[in-house]
């Protein structure tokens, strides 16, 4: 199956087999005014077949984002796949809420529970665009694109607990932090628009804290690389820095083998 070409910039890793039954395919999807992006990961053995990405050119607002969202569907034969499962995964403002405190969820948010962490994670929706995908999708669930980190990160401490995790966005950044025990400190989420503004509030979380970066490992997560400037300015305060790897129990097919596997780690481990 190949999707189908839109003006919007499209590309794509992998393929399905007409033989993979869509029974055994979960869908998850996460999208934003200026990408589309979705991964397919077979149930049966867990692995990563494929990933599409659709680059949005001049959409204004969420409506005509719902309209273009549409048409895209329209036209991409992955998509519209009868998947055992479709996880939406939503990249709004979040904050997390503890379990005795539940009702402090604000009117209009969506509430999702993470167990390992101990907390709620309450987030705003796409009101326009929500709905689309729930004509397009008839068994979807809504996630937050966090609840990933909060979920695994704490897998990331049986070899050292002493990291502190950063997922990296284009203006944004989360800023994690577990203790030895694997219980939660910290998800804060800070916009930035230069490599300096993304340093300062990381070494402001540290000093607020009292991370030491000399035996801390800073493990980066997302859209950043060893050539970018943020990068860089990391080096600079960090001894200790790595990239996230994947998860142990999940494989990606053989056209994923020069694929960053950091840089989508929240989307392709989205579960509910």
């Amino acid at each position: 199956m190949a999707a189908g070409q839109l003006k919007n910039s499209f590309t794509s890793i992998g393929e399905i087999d007409n033989a993979v039954l869509p029974s055994t395919l979960v869908l998850k999807l996460a999208f934003s005014k200026n990408h589309l992006r979705y991964f397919v990961v077979s149930n049966t053995h867990a692995t990563v077949l494929y990933f599409g990405e659709y680059t949005l050119h001049h959409v204004a607002d969420n409506e005509q984002l719902a309209q273009r969202l549409e048409k895209i569907y329209a036209k991409d034969d992955v998509l519209q796949i009868s998947f055992a499962e479709v996880l939406i995964g939503l990249n709004t403002p979040y904050s997390l809420i503890p379990p005795d405190f539940a009702f402090m969820k604000k009117e209009g948010e969506l509430m999702q529970r993470c167990a390992v962490a101990n907390t709620n994670i309450a987030f705003g929706t796409e009101e326009e665009v929500l709905p689309v995908f729930s004509k397009l999708f008839k068994r979807s669930k809504v996630l937050h694109l966090n609840s990933t980190l909060l979920h695994l990160l704490p897998e990331y401490l049986n070899d050292n607990p002493e990291k502190i995790f950063v997922n990296v966005q284009s203006n944004q950044l989360d800023v994690i932090l577990f203790r030895a025990d694997h219980s939660l400190v910290m998800m804060n989420r800070f916009d930035y628009k230069t490599e300096t503004d993304f340093i300062y509030f990381l070494l402001l979380c540290c000093d607020e804290l009292k991370v030491n970066r000399e035996n801390t490992d800073l493990v980066l997560i997302g859209e950043v690389s060893e050539k970018s400037k943020i990068y860089d300015a990391c080096y600079r305060y960090f001894k200790i820095i790595q990239f996230i790897e994947p998860v142990s129990n999940i494989s990606f097919s053989k056209e994923f083998k020069n694929f960053d596997k950091h840089r989508y780690f929240t989307l392709y481990n989205l579960s509910a």
